[in-house]
C-alpha cells in the first residue's frame, strides 16, 4: 500500500472512522449465515464526481480486533496484511467496483467468524461503516430414550434423555406433557459446543412412569426461528418405553421468517446495484422492475418476510 493509504487507514483505525464527501451504505440489521455456507456483506458507496479504479482502496478488516480481512488498492487484491482465518476465504466484486460496489464474499462462514466487520473505502475522500455478521445452524432432529428402558411398572421413576446436536447458537428447549402444557420440575438441560463451535444439547426429564403417558422435547432457535420437536409416549404394553419420534418446523405468526433472512440479504444486494444502474443501463426500468427481475430471475419465488412452512412437517 502505498503511504497516503496507510496514513489514511491508519487514522481510520485511531479515530474509529474517516470523514470525508464519500457516503458508504451497508445494512442497518446483521446479516445471518449459515454454517459452512458463503454469505457477501453488502457495502456500496457514492463518490462526488468520477472516480478512477486506480485510487480506489477497499479494506474489510474487524471492527474490534482491526485485524485485515481483505485488501483492495492498485487495481489488485494484497494478501501480506491478511490474517491467516481468511486466507482463501475471501474476495470482492471486481467487475462491480466501478458501481460502487465494495461487497465482501466470505466463504465456508465458522463461527469464529461472527462479529462486526468494517468497510473502509477510499477513493479522493474516504469513509468507512460497521456491518454485523450473526453465524446460525439448525439443530438436528431430538433423539429421545427411556432410562432405564426394560422391567418397567407402574410407579417407577424414570428419566427420558432428549439429545440434538449442531445447533448454533444456544437453544431454548421446552418439555411438554400429552396436553402440551409445559413441564419445568425435574428437568436437567446442558449444552456443551464442539471443536466447530456448534452446540450439543443434552436435557432430561425425571418423571413418575405411567401407561399412556406422552412427554415431548423441543428444541427451538431463536435466531432462525425454527423449532423441532420429539415425543415419547409410554405404551401399557409391558409399560416399556416406546419412543415415537416426529419433526415440526414452525415459524411464530408475530415474528420475522429469519430463517429466509441471509437469502434476503444477498437480494436486497443485487437490488441495490441494479437499482444504482437504473438510469444509465435501464433507463426504462422502475424499482418495481428491477425487484420482479431479481426475484424471477435468481429465486424464482420469493416474497420478503412472508416465506413461511405452513402445518407440520413428519418424518
Amino acid at each position: 500500500m502505498c503511504f497516503a493509504i496507510l496514513t489514511c487507514f491508519a487514522l481510520h483505525l485511531l479515530l474509529g472512522r474517516c470523514r470525508g464527501v464519500l457516503e458508504i451504505q451497508v445494512p442497518e440489521v446483521p446479516v445471518i449465515a449459515r454454517f459452512g455456507k458463503d454469505v457477501t456483506l453488502n457495502c456500496s458507496f457514492t463518490a462526488e464526481g468520477n472516480f478512477s479504479l486506480a485510487d480506489l482502496s477497499v479494506i474489510w478488516h474487524l471492527t474490534e480486533t482491526r485485524s485485515v480481512v481483505h485488501t483492495y488498492t492498485h487495481q489488485q487484491d494484497l494478501q501480506s496484511d491478511q490474517v491467516d482465518s481468511f486466507v482463501n476465504r475471501t474476495a470482492l466484486f471486481l467487475d462491480e467496483l466501478g458501481k460502487g460496489n465494495a461487497s465482501l464474499l466470505l466463504r465456508q462462514v465458522k463461527i469464529e467468524d461472527e462479529g462486526s466487520f468494517t468497510c473502509f473505502v477510499r477513493t479522493k475522500d474516504h469513509n468507512s461503516a460497521p456491518i454485523m455478521l450473526q453465524l446460525a445452524a439448525s439443530y438436528s432432529r431430538p433423539n429421545l430414550h427411556l432410562e432405564p428402558h426394560k422391567d418397567l411398572k407402574p410407579g417407577d421413576k424414570v428419566a427420558i434423555a432428549c439429545h440434538s446436536s449442531g445447533g448454533y447458537p444456544q437453544a431454548t428447549v421446552r418439555w411438554l406433557d400429552g396436553k402440551g402444557t409445559d413441564v419445568a420440575e425435574n428437568v436437567t438441560t446442558s449444552q456443551v459446543a464442539n471443536e466447530d463451535g456448534l452446540f450439543d444439547v443434552h436435557s432430561l426429564i425425571r418423571v413418575v412412569l405411567e401407561p399412556n403417558s406422552t412427554y415431548s422435547c423441543l428444541v427451538r432457535n431463536d435466531l432462525l426461528n425454527e423449532e423441532t420437536l420429539a415425543s415419547a409416549t409410554i405404551t401399557e404394553d409391558d409399560v416399556k418405553g416406546k419412543t415415537e419420534v416426529r419433526t415440526v418446523m414452525k415459524p411464530l405468526d408475530s415474528t420475522e421468517d429469519k430463517e429466509a433472512q441471509a437469502d434476503f440479504n444477498k437480494l436486497i444486494g443485487r437490488i441495490w446495484w441494479l437499482r444504482r444502474n437504473n438510469g444509465r443501463d435501464s433507463p426504462g426500468q422502475s424499482l418495481i422492475q428491477i425487484i420482479l427481475t431479481v426475484i424471477l430471475g435468481r429465486l424464482g419465488w420469493f416474497s420478503p418476510g412472508h416465506r413461511r412452512l405452513r402445518g407440520d412437517l413428519r418424518f
